[in-house]
């Protein structure tokens, strides 16, 4: 049997390639590397599963300072026999998507401009327009004769568009394409949606078939079933909200805030975003001080918040 890349592999796989991970990274001795290359050799989705997560570890090979890789070497230090130990460290860094949220994508990583957890940063782009991003954005250029296209893989930008009638500009996601002439505007990336927010003029979006002009003080979500139109926004406010470092929502589950607050967060958010859904929010977070975020969040909402490590903090409902 044999797997392709794009093959889902069960949990309790990519677990077990999580825990042979840690112990070959470490010093294995004889019998481990025996005992690791006949499971390796015993299927091919073993191989696969060790290939995806050597994916999610490779970044942090090269970030030995990294919290998470402090952690990770910690454990292989220790002797072989506390293998569950170190496994359920691993599970709480990397694994499941559906309780530990992923920091950025794999095109993060070879994307023409980015930032890191927390950073700002705003340049101008070759054709006079402005682009700026916050915590863990990635986004690729590309610029010729006949248009102007920037490819959001991750995170959040705000962009002020110069004119030029004879190039239309582009932001292209997973969920669709946003097109503009001379505007300004945020588009966000929430999971496997993207959020268009207007500050100035318009722009047409295409997705899942759909068609819509979006115009000032509007905002739409796009994702694989097409555009839905949110509550209206003030530009000035998005505007404020980015000179400030500020995080206004309006409206939103509480699993979308804490997306949000993790490109802040200088460690790992985990939670159970089903048991969340319940909960919706409205408020203004400073973006810089993701702890205490987290503090204001748990004052009106019924969540708490635990430090599980200095690396991991836990938010779940209280008495669920």
């Amino acid at each position: 049997m044999s797997a392709s890349p794009a093959s889902p592999l069960s949990p309790n796989l990519l677990q077990q390639a999580a825990s042979w991970l840690v112990c070959i990274d470490g010093q294995p001795d004889d019998v481990q590397l025996r005992e690791y290359n006949e499971w390796l050799e015993a299927s091919e989705l073993h191989r696969e599963a060790v290939r995806q997560m050597q994916g999610s570890l490779a970044p942090l090979s090269t970030l030995p300072r990294a919290p998470t890789r402090a952690a990770l070497s910690s454990i292989t230090r220790k002797p072989a026999r506390f293998p569950v130990k170190a496994l359920v460290l691993v599970l709480v860094l990397l694994l499941p998507a559906s309780l530990v949220l992923p920091r950025a994508p794999v095109a993060y990583w070879f994307a023409d401009i980015r930032t890191g957890t927390g950073q700002w940063h705003t340049q101008q782009l070759p054709d006079g327009s402005r682009i700026s991003l916050n915590g863990l954005s990635a986004v690729d250029v590309d610029f010729d004769s006949h248009s102007r296209t920037l490819r959001l893989f991750s995170g959040e930008i705000l962009v002020e568009v110069a004119k030029d009638v004879q190039r239309p500009f582009l932001v292209v996601t997973d969920e669709g394409s946003i097109k503009a002439l001379g505007t300004r505007f945020t588009v966000e990336r929430l999971g496997s949606s993207t959020r268009l927010a207007m500050i100035e003029s318009s722009t047409q979006v295409i997705s899942a078939g759909d068609r819509l002009d979006v115009h000032n003080g509007q905002q739409v979500i796009m994702d694989t079933d097409g555009i839905h139109p949110l509550d209206d926004v003030d530009g000035v406010g998005i505007e404020q909200a980015w000179e400030h470092h500020k995080l206004v929502v309006r409206r939103l589950p509480l699993a979308q805030v804490l997306e949000r607050l993790n490109r802040f967060h200088g460690g790992w958010m985990m939670y159970d975003a089903t048991t969340l859904a319940d909960l919706e929010v409205t408020a203004v977070l400073p973006a810089d001080d993701s702890e205490r975020a987290l503090r204001l969040l748990a004052r009106s909402l019924p969540i708490k918040v635990e430090k599980i490590t200095p690396w991991v903090t836990r938010i779940t409902l209280k008495n669920p």
